[in-house]
C-alpha cells in the first residue's frame, strides 16, 4: 500500500509539472517573420520578381535585335530595289537622263523607312560626288561620310562588295546605312536612317515592361498574401488546438467543429483531433467517476472497520466477563462474522471498480494508438507527395533533353539554310556570265537567296525559343528542388508531433500502471480480511466450546484488534489514493455535464 501511495505521489508531481508549464504552449505566439504565412509570400514574391526579371533581361534585348535585324533588312531591300531600278533604266536611257535631279527626286527622294523620319536615301557617283541628295545643297559636293568613303576606295581598287549594311558615326550620331552598287561601279545608292529612331520603339517597349511587371508584381503579391493566409490559417487553428489538448483543455472547439467539415488533410486532422477529444474526455469522465466510487467504498470501509474494532472491544469484553455465560459471547462473535462477511462484500465491489477503472485506462491507450496510427498516415501521404514531386522532376529533366535535341534539328536546317545561300550566289555569278540569257535565273536566284536568309532568321529565332525553354526547365527543376525540401520539413514536423503522442501513451502507461498498484493493494486487502474471517471463526468455536480457556481466547482477541486497526490504516490509504487521483484528473479541463 506504502508503495502504491509513492506512485500515485509520482504521478501527480507530473501532473503539477505539466500544469505548471500552461501559458506557454497555447497561449505562444508565433511573430509574422517567422511563420509559414511570411515565408511562402516571401518564396513567391521573389520567385515572381526573379522571373520578371529574367523575363525582361530575354524580351527587351531580343525585342531589340529583331528591330535592328528587321530595320537592317529594309534598308537593303530598299537600296537593292532602288538600285536594281536606276541599272534598268540605265540601260534604256543615257546616263544623264537617268541622274538627272528631278528625275532621281522621283525615283529616290520618296526612299526611306516607313515611320522613321530620319530615314532617306542619296546617291554618290564612283568619283566621290553626291548625285542626288535630299539636302539639295549637298548636291554636287564631296561625300562627307567616311563609311562611304571607304566604299569608293574599294571601288577604286576593283572591288564590287554584296549590298550590305554599315553602322558609323556621322557628327556625333550612330547611324545605320545600306549600300547599293551599280553594276557597272559607276554609283552607290546608299539608305539611312538614325540608330536612336530605330531603337525608340525597344526603348518604349522596356519602359512598358517595367511599369506592367511593377504593377502585375504588386497584385500578384496581394492575392499570394491572400491565398497564403487562406490556406495557413487551418493549420494555425490546428496548431493552437494541439497546444490547448497538450495544456489538458478538452472542452468542445466550435471552431475545430467547423474545421472538420473539409474534405482536405486538415479537415481529416480536425477530425481526428475531434474524435481524440471525445475520447480523452470519456476517459477522463471514467476516471473521476471511479475516483468518487473509490472514495465512497474506502469510507466505508473505514466505517466498517470502525464498527469491527467495536465489536472486537465488545468480545474482549465478553472474555471479561466469561461468566456472563458463553451464549452471551456467541452472539456477540456471531455478529462479529456477520460484519467481516460485509466487509468482505464491500472489498469485492471494489475490485469490481478497479477493473472498470483499468479497462477506461486501457480505452484511453487505445485511442493513444489510434492517434499514432492517424499520424502514420499523414506520414505515408507525405511520402506519396514527395514521390510525386521526383517523378515531375524526372519529367521536367527528360522535356530539357527534348529541347536539346530540337536545337541541335535546328542547326542543322541552319547549315542547310546557309549552304542554300551559297548555291543561289554561285547561281547569281553563272547567270552574271551569262548576260540577257541569264537575268531570268538570276532573279531567281536572289529570291532563293533570300529564301535561305529568312530560313537562317527563323532557325535562329527558334533556336532562341529552345533557348528559353532549356533556361525555364532549369528553373523547375530548381523549383522541384526547393518543393521537396519544404516536404522534407513538414516531415519533420509530423514526427516531433508524432513524439508528442507517445509522451501522451507513456503518461497513460503510468496511469495503469497505478491502477495495477491500487489493484495490488486491494488484493492484500483482501487478504487481511480473510485473515479476520479465520479469527473471528476461530472466536466462536472457543465461545461453542467454551474450553479454551480465558488467556487464550484474549490472545485470539488481541491480535483481531491488531488486524483492525491495520485495516483501518489501509483503509485511511486508500481514501488518500483516491483524493490524489481525484486531484490528478482535475488536470483536465472538460466540459461540464
Amino acid at each position: 500500500m506504502k508503495g502504491s501511495v509513492r506512485n500515485m505521489n509520482n504521478v501527480q508531481n507530473e501532473m503539477k509539472a505539466v500544469t505548471k508549464e500552461k501559458g506557454g504552449t497555447a497561449n505562444e505566439k508565433i511573430g509574422f517573420f517567422h511563420s509559414m504565412r511570411f515565408k511562402l509570400l516571401l518564396f513567391v514574391v521573389i520567385a515572381l520578381a526573379a522571373m520578371t526579371v529574367v523575363s525582361f533581361m530575354s524580351l527587351v534585348p531580343g525585342f531589340r535585335k529583331i528591330l535592328l535585324s528587321n530595320t537592317e533588312n529594309y534598308l537593303t531591300d530598299s537600296a537593292a530595289l532602288t538600285g536594281n531600278g536606276l541599272d534598268r533604266e540605265m540601260e534604256l536611257s543615257t546616263w544623264d537622263e537617268v541622274m538627272d535631279t528631278d528625275a532621281l527626286a522621283k525615283v529616290v527622294g520618296n526612299v526611306s523607312v516607313k515611320g522613321l523620319d530620319s530615314s532617306y536615301c542619296y546617291l554618290v557617283s564612283a568619283d566621290g560626288t553626291m548625285i542626288y541628295h535630299p539636302t539639295a545643297d549637298k548636291i554636287g559636293q564631296p561625300v562627307e561620310n567616311e563609311a562611304v568613303k571607304s566604299l569608293l576606295a574599294g571601288l577604286e581598287k576593283g572591288q564590287h562588295p554584296d549590298p550590305a549594311v554599315l553602322k558609323y558615326d556621322f557628327r556625333g550620331t550612330m547611324k545605320y546605312a545600306a549600300y547599293y552598287i551599280g553594276e557597272n561601279s559607276d554609283f552607290i545608292v546608299i539608305v539611312s536612317a538614325d540608330e536612336a529612331e530605330v531603337l525608340e520603339d525597344a526603348n518604349s517597349f522596356a519602359v512598358r515592361d517595367i511599369i506592367y511587371s511593377t504593377i502585375a508584381l504588386l497584385i500578384f503579391s496581394i492575392l499570394v498574401f491572400v491565398i497564403v493566409t487562406w490556406f495557413i490559417n487551418p493549420i494555425v487553428r490546428l496548431s493552437n488546438r494541439v497546444h490547448s489538448l497538450a495544456d489538458m483543455d478538452f472542452r468542445a472547439d466550435q471552431k475545430l467543429a467547423l474545421l472538420g467539415r473539409r474534405r482536405d488533410e486538415t479537415g481529416s486532422m480536425a477530425r481526428a483531433l475531434t474524435h481524440m477529444r471525445q475520447e480523452m474526455v470519456k476517459v477522463v469522465n471514467g476516471i473521476t467517476s471511479h475516483s468518487k466510487e473509490l472514495f465512497d467504498a474506502s469510507a466505508n470501509m473505514s466505517e466498517t472497520a470502525a464498527h469491527t474494532t467495536a465489536s472486537v472491544n465488545d468480545v474482549e469484553k465478553a472474555i471479561s466477563e466469561i461468566a456472563q455465560g458463553a451464549t452471551s459471547q456467541a452472539q456477540e462473535t456471531q455478529t462479529a462474522t456477520e460484519n467481516v462477511i460485509l466487509m468482505g462484500n464491500m472489498i469485492e465491489d471494489t475490485n469490481k471498480e478497479i477493473e472498470e477503472l483499468r479497462n477506461s485506462a486501457r480505452g484511453m491507450r487505445s485511442s493513444a494508438e489510434k492517434a499514432l496510427d492517424i499520424l502514420k498516415q499523414l506520414n505515408e501521404v507525405n511520402n506519396q507527395t514527395k514521390a510525386a514531386i521526383g517523378t515531375i522532376y524526372e519529367q521536367t529533366n527528360t522535356t530539357n533533353a527534348s529541347a536539346l535535341k530540337i536545337k541541335e534539328a535546328t542547326d542543322i536546317i541552319t547549315d542547310i539554310a546557309e549552304e542554300t545561300n551559297l548555291l543561289s550566289l554561285n547561281a547569281s555569278i553563272e547567270a552574271a556570265r551569262a548576260g540577257e540569257q541569264g537575268r531570268g535565273f538570276a532573279v531567281v536566284a536572289s529570291q532563293i537567296q533570300k529564301l535561305a536568309e529568312q530560313s537562317n532568321e527563323s532557325a535562329r529565332q527558334i533556336g532562341d525559343i529552345i533557348n528559353q525553354l532549356m533556361a525555364d526547365s532549369e528553373k523547375s527543376v530548381d523549383t522541384m528542388k526547393d518543393v521537396q525540401q519544404v516536404i522534407g520539413r513538414q516531415d519533420e514536423y509530423v514526427a516531433n508531433t508524432e513524439e508528442s503522442f507517445h509522451e501522451v501513451n507513456d503518461g497513460i502507461q503510468k496511469s495503469i500502471d497505478g491502477i495495477r498498484t491500487i489493484a495490488e493493494k486491494t488484493e492484500q486487502l483482501d487478504q487481511a480480511r480473510v485473515k479476520v474471517v479465520d479469527v473471528v471463526q476461530n472466536l466462536t468455536a472457543i465461545a461453542e466450546e467454551n474450553a479454551a480457556g480465558t488467556e487464550e481466547t484474549s490472545a485470539s482477541a488481541a491480535e483481531v484488534g491488531n488486524t483492525m486497526t491495520q485495516m483501518a490504516d489501509e483503509a485511511k490509504h486508500l481514501s488518500d489514493i483516491a483524493n490524489k487521483m481525484e486531484e490528478n484528473v482535475n488536470v483536465f479541463v472538460v466540459d461540464e455535464t
